[in-house]
């Protein structure tokens, strides 16, 4: 079993453990879709929208993979018809590496993927293809309208930092839509809680990325994203003792292994998505300015253990 997928199930348990103690009757269906367990927790009054719910988020995840097919492996300078809902990735994507002064950058899977990530075999790449990769990338090396995308060197994509949680909030929405008041969808830690348990508050438990069975946090929260990025995820150890980590900085091709742990609350789970993998790549004066411009409280665990809670994340603790 994958590391990836032992995380996955790891945080179902301890979700599982959490919702046990309700008096209330939900049930939590497991999927694997999204390059992750996927668990959709739904009232028992509302289990015919398990099947549902999943196939709508393994038609986006195919749908988005297709994309990415297409456009990573089309010749430079051919002009690829897009529609509405990947124009609206483009602009997100856009914002990102606009916010993070480039260091967010989908095209830096031109260079990630000689790594061998997301899923691995992992290796390090030799310094001619990783200065070769560097000339490709860059987001202003994309040109694109709501009616297509034209790449300007050999780049290739990934929209995965935050497109699994805009998929997410696709499922919440089909979910409201059908009149579903109470719910849980959780694909690996990209989670978005829907109103109320029994009246009460989801409770999220936040993993502690070094010590099994124990947690950073927990906290309650209601219409909600909570997403966590972390360094223990996705990541290998080369020969000299480095540790390569899944989250690159574009700006200096350099895998970006800043801090443990990162959790965003945020009020789509594509936004929780996106900055909680951006903010691995800033300082924490940085972190703190933008959690407290789009009001998303934030749980930093550093590289060296300490525990930062920023934009009262204690707030939601109580």
């Amino acid at each position: 079993m994958s590391r990836v997928l032992r995380k996955a199930l790891f945080c179902f348990i301890i979700f599982t453990l959490i919702s046990c103690s309700s008096q209330n009757s939900y049930e939590t269906n497991s999927y694997y879709a999204l390059g992750t367990i996927l668990n959709i927790t739904l009232p028992k009054s509302k289990s015919e929208f398990f099947e549902k719910t999943y196939k709508l988020i393994k038609k986006k995840e195919d749908k988005i993979k297709s994309f990415y097919d297409n456009f990573n492996s089309s010749p430079t300078h051919s002009k690829i018809v897009i529609d509405d809902e990947i124009y609206k990735l483009f602009k997100k994507a856009q914002f990102f590496y606009n916010l993070s002064e480039h260091k967010f950058d989908i095209t830096i899977y031109t260079l990630t993927s000689l790594y061998g990530f997301p899923e691995g075999p992992f290796k390090v790449p030799t310094n001619k293809e990783l200065n070769t990769a560097k000339k490709k990338l860059g987001f202003k090396n994309i040109q694109f309208d709501k009616n297509y995308v034209i790449k300007q060197t050999d780049l290739k994509i990934d929209m995965g930092a935050y497109a699994k949680g805009y998929i997410v909030d696709k499922a919440i929405e089909l979910l409201k839509k059908n009149g579903t008041e109470s719910a849980i969808v959780d694909a690996g830690g990209d989670l978005f809680a829907l109103g109320l348990k029994n009246g009460k508050k989801w409770r999220i438990a936040i993993k502690h990325p070094d010590i099994e069975n124990r947690f950073l946090s927990i906290v309650n929260v209601s219409n909600k994203a909570v997403v966590t990025s972390g360094n223990y995820e996705r990541f290998f150890i080369t020969k000299n003792g480095e540790k390569i980590i899944h989250i690159f900085d574009a700006t200096t091709g350099k895998t970006a292994n800043n801090y443990k742990s990162i959790s965003v609350i945020a009020d789509t789970t594509e936004m929780a998505d996106g900055l909680s993998t951006l903010f691995f790549l800033l300082s924490l004066e940085k972190i703190e300015d933008l959690c407290k411009k789009y009001n998303a409280p934030t749980l930093v665990y550093t590289i060296d253990n300490k525990l930062i809670k920023l934009c009262s994340w204690e707030s939601y603790e109580n």
